[in-house]
């Protein structure tokens, strides 16, 4: 059971986000810009370029350089910094130090329940913690929630804007091709919609550092009939991320 080292929770981390960026000050690594009020964390590379092309926008500077201010919207900023849970939750403890209040996750994710299809939109209010990163901030749980008013203002405007989604937990783990048959029947029989890789893990900073942070995601691949079904090139999926994508932006228009 993760982590090895169980009393760590009662103790103050060596290394600090604080100390990291303080040190990339000093040898002119950080950023002149202010800080985004709000980051929209973006897993998917080409996903990120379609944005770019689509929205007026402005790179940030130095150690932030992946981090881009979107210019019709203040104080809002979409990076793309790698996919997976340790990396994201690293990216996200420097944000916080750096001033950060809020984050909003786009991603994508393979459908576990029969109820969805390619494209469909799911809002996650709860991740199955099944792997590392979490059990580093917080003691071992079966789930970990998301924070509760980012999740009910983005399923605000989803509504707002007719984007048709559903409200559901997620199965978060590290091994993308470690996904089994049994896991996958035994986590349908819990009502579990989705598997993803990050979840329980930026839902476990937000909760430690107390910031605000949803996650959505849209429907990428199906796991539904004891098969593994990529759609990742379906136009639907796309869809699907523009719409979670201008969800966020209404959300992080709100004070």
């Amino acid at each position: 059971m993760l982590p090895q080292y169980s009393e760590k929770y009662a103790h103050a981390s060596m290394i600090t986000p604080e100390k990291n960026l303080d040190h990339r000050r000093q040898h002119g690594r950080f950023p002149k810009s202010a800080p985004p009020r709000t980051v929209i964390l973006c897993y998917s590379s080409r996903f990120m370029k379609q944005v770019l092309q689509n929205y007026a926008h402005q790179q940030c500077e130095e150690c932030f350089s992946k981090l881009y201010y979107l210019t019709d919207y203040p104080s809002v900023a979409i990076g793309n910094f790698g996919v997976g849970a340790p990396v994201t939750a690293l990216r996200m403890e420097d944000l916080i130090s750096w001033g950060v209040k809020q984050f909003i996750a786009i991603g994508s994710a393979g459908a576990i329940s029969p109820k969805l299809t390619i494209g469909d939109i799911v809002l996650c209010e709860k991740a199955v913690r099944d792997e590392g990163t979490s059990f580093h901030y917080m003691p071992p749980s079966k789930y970990i929630h998301a924070p509760q008013r980012m999740r009910l203002m983005l399923g605000k405007h989803l509504n707002k804007m007719q984007i048709a989604h559903r409200v559901g937990s997620t199965w978060t783990t590290d091994s993308f091709y470690r996904q089994t048959s049994l896991e996958v029947k035994h986590f349908q029989d819990e009502g579990i919609l989705t598997v993803e890789m990050e979840a329980a893990a930026i839902f476990a900073v937000a909760h430690v550092h107390q910031v605000d942070l949803g996650a959505m995601f849209t429907i990428s691949d199906l796991h539904t009939d004891q098969d593994w079904m990529p759609h990742f090139e379906n136009e639907k999926k796309w869809e699907g991320m523009h719409n979670i994508l201008k969800a966020a932006l209404a959300a992080a228009a709100e004070e």
